[in-house]
């Protein structure tokens, strides 16, 4: 594409200026295709300063996601070797998923600026406004089937990495695939699988994660926040994303390795309400007891008045005594 060939050319040469006659005889066009390219870049977020007899210097790239600008950003082996972005989809996941049908490879990633009908665990509806980062990634990991449920587990510990190292921000897990900050969500995660459970063929792994919006634009039912509201700014979506990226390559490589209880111990530091009593909801059924921990297949552990249960992330809700999902 034209406009990434001319940012290239930009990129190269940091805070100085390239003229477009030089533009113009490596990339064989005419300078007027270049300013009508360089007038699409700055519609685009790309702040560009043009001058008469110096030519054009790349001053600043968009907070808002892009995909010359993702990227750029990233550092990862196969995680994003192939992005999809795409300004408005119902689900990020629904189109991971088909693109896994389709033999999409192991890596693939698929992000909506915004969600029409995203959707969280047990469908419930997920809002995805724009400033947000919604996105899903395919995998196909060497791991066993037991081994690939505790995806979503590294995925939470990625992620809260990520945070820690772009903004040095302390976030919490909420299980199975909350992520919360003072109590209040600002993150969640939906691992689906591609074909029958016995013979799966990708899992997908949704993040979506509130970014650079107010909180109003959530629904007032739900307790949220956005990282807007806990910085006091703006961050580039794209560093976001790349940083995500970044660490759950590394998280599924340590699961591939059988490094779990290194992922089991980095979970449990972050974990939200460890050693509290919480009560576990199965359908009509209500368990209480103290949360333990995870097991080493990644269930939850609570010690009741009968002895120490397991509960698995898909067929429970967790709340605390007064009555709050933890």
């Amino acid at each position: 594409m034209l406009r990434h060939d001319i940012l290239h050319l930009l990129a190269a040469h940091p805070e100085k200026y390239v003229s477009g006659e030089r533009i113009s005889q490596q990339l064989k066009v005419t300078r007027a295709a270049i300013w009508k390219q360089i007038q699409v870049l700055k519609e685009e977020g790309f702040e560009i300063e043009g001058q008469t007899r110096n030519g054009y210097c790349l001053l600043k790239t968009p907070f808002s996601l892009n995909e010359w600008v993702l990227k750029k950003a990233l550092t990862t082996i196969s995680l994003g070797s192939k992005i999809t972005l795409e300004d408005e989809l119902e689900s990020t996941n629904v189109w991971a998923k088909e693109l896994a049908r389709q033999g999409g490879a192991h890596g693939q990633v698929v992000i909506a600026r915004s969600q029409s009908s995203g959707k969280g665990r047990l469908q419930r509806q997920w809002e995805s406004p724009r400033g947000g980062l919604w996105m899903s990634v395919v995998l196909r990991p060497n791991l066993s089937l037991a081994d690939a449920s505790k995806l979503t587990l590294a995925t939470s510990v990625a992620i809260v990495d990520a945070f820690e190292e772009l903004y040095s921000l302390r976030i919490g897990i909420k299980w199975p695939n909350d992520l919360v900050f003072d109590g209040s969500k600002i993150a969640g995660i939906l691992g689906e699988v591609v074909g029958e459970w016995n013979t799966v063929q990708a899992l997908i792994l949704g993040i979506g994660i509130n970014v650079n919006f107010p909180r109003e634009r959530l629904s007032p039912l739900l307790k949220a926040t956005t990282l807007l509201e806990i910085l006091g700014y703006e961050v580039d979506l794209n560093v976001l994303a790349a940083g995500i990226m970044k660490h759950l390559e590394k998280q599924v490589i340590c699961l591939e390795n059988k490094a779990f209880e290194e992922l089991r111990s980095n979970w449990l530091e972050r974990a939200v309400s460890l050693g509290e009593e919480v009560r576990i909801l199965r359908g009509e059924q209500v368990c209480q007891g103290v949360f333990k921990g995870i097991s080493i297949d990644g269930a939850l552990l609570l010690e009741t008045d009968d002895g120490e249960k397991s509960f698995s992330a898909g067929e429970v809700q967790v709340r605390s005594k007064i009555g709050e999902y933890f």
